[in-house]
């Protein structure tokens, strides 16, 4: 029998705003992990893409057995898309929840509500998708399973010179100040392009959450620039594509992990092409498991699964692998700088001693498919080694 997995989540969403907890064993005999994540508000989309893979890896866990002679319960908070939410959410996981780790599907900004709190409780985060340089910086409870905002922006910056031969370069730079990890990203790009390229990036700024971008836009016209780099997130991804069209900037546009959603179609216009964009995951690649989870997650939500799943469901895979490295099953921290090549179906993951990331950085373009519609396509996989390389002028 096929199961649609997305109505069953509407369902949810009330509970799982205050607190859902699955898999019921006899006290003392689970081990409790947290889950923040948006189900409401402006990122709900994220939170119900990041509870399929959530649950399947959860499924999968808890199939094969106990770990360490517990089962795995997860304990799930909706973070309702907000710094308050994030810091509720978090208060009430320190406070009630007697958790061992928490997984945190969030973006930077919120990541960077609770960062503070789980030094004061002692609390170990695993990040999924927050790439901010700064979450992880001066904080050994924080870590991560994707990369950072330096790696893909060094990423994105080798792809554009060396493969694609672009030898000129702008950044659309976001001034605001509740996202300044897009100008890290940004300025990451732009040092690495400089320096392989020898040449100035042009930076032109805007503030996000704007539908205007005319004035940027006459800018590009009359620069020299073969692409232009535009770290951001949805919506703004897709009204940056199609304000660029409309004003005549037919260059190449360059996105950040922000772009790797469907919902990006909704805004970037009849004409996004052509523009890549870095990603945590494709459905497409060849590594292990890969097929078997797009089967799996297909079959529970009628979807193919994008980053969001993915990053979910090995980041419940490290922290199980990190429980049975830990020194003791209340330590899940010590076992979480023990990963080294955990084998995901986002590549394979290593955590460094900042508690970051060393992975692959995927590579999409967009494309438009026979049937008119919108879509992203795998062109590159570019590996840990390669971004670690000193890069020559």
């Amino acid at each position: 029998m096929r199961i649609v997995f997305m109505p069953l989540v509407s369902i949810f969403l009330l509970s799982l705003s205050a607190c859902t907890i699955f898999s019921p064993s006899p006290p003392g005999r689970e081990t409790r992990i947290g889950v923040l994540l948006p189900l409401s508000g402006k990122r709900a989309f994220s939170g119900e893409k990041t509870l399929a893979g959530i649950f399947l890896a959860h499924d999968q866990i808890n199939r094969r057995g106990p770990v360490r002679g517990k089962k795995i319960k997860l304990v799930i908070i909706d973070n309702k898309s907000s710094f308050k939410g994030s810091r509720q959410a978090m208060q009430r996981f320190v406070e009630k929840e007697r958790i061992t780790l928490l997984i945190a599907a969030c973006s930077t900004a919120n990541a960077l509500a609770i960062k503070a709190m789980a030094a004061a409780a002692k609390l170990p985060v695993l990040l999924t998708i927050a790439t901010g340089n700064i979450v992880t910086e001066r904080n050994s409870y924080m870590f991560r399973s994707c990369f950072n905002d330096s790696l893909q922006g060094k990423a994105m910056a080798i792809f554009a010179y060396k493969d694609k031969m672009y030898n000129t370069a702008g950044v659309l730079l976001d001034l605001n100040d509740r996202v300044t990890y897009r100008r890290d990203l940004g300025r990451a790009f732009a040092s690495t392009f400089k320096k392989m390229s020898g040449k100035m990036v042009k930076e032109i700024g805007y503030h996000s959450d704007t539908n205007d971008l005319a004035r940027q836009m006459k800018k590009f016209k009359q620069i020299d620039t073969a692409a232009i780099f535009a770290p951001s997130d949805i919506p703004d991804a897709g009204i940056i594509l199609n304000e660029a069209r409309k004003h005549g900037v037919y260059r190449v546009l360059l996105g950040s992990d922000g772009w790797d959603h469907q919902e990006l179609f909704n805004n970037c216009g009849p004409h996004p092409e052509p523009s890549f964009l870095t990603s945590m995951f494709s459905p497409e690649s060849k590594l292990a498991g890969v097929k078997e989870f797009v089967r799996s997650i297909k079959a529970r939500t009628g979807s193919i699964p994008d980053a969001d799943s993915a990053q979910a469901y090995d980041a419940l895979g490290i922290a199980i692998k990190a429980l049975k490295l830990s020194k003791s099953p209340s330590d899940i921290r010590s076992g979480l700088y023990q990963i080294k090549n955990y084998p995901g179906v986002s590549g394979n993951t290593s955590i460094n001693a900042r508690g970051d990331a060393v992975k692959a950085v995927f590579i999409k373009k967009i494309i438009k498919k026979a049937n008119g519609k919108f879509a992203f396509k795998l062109v590159k996989i570019i590996s840990p080694r390669e971004l670690e390389k000193d890069i020559e002028k």
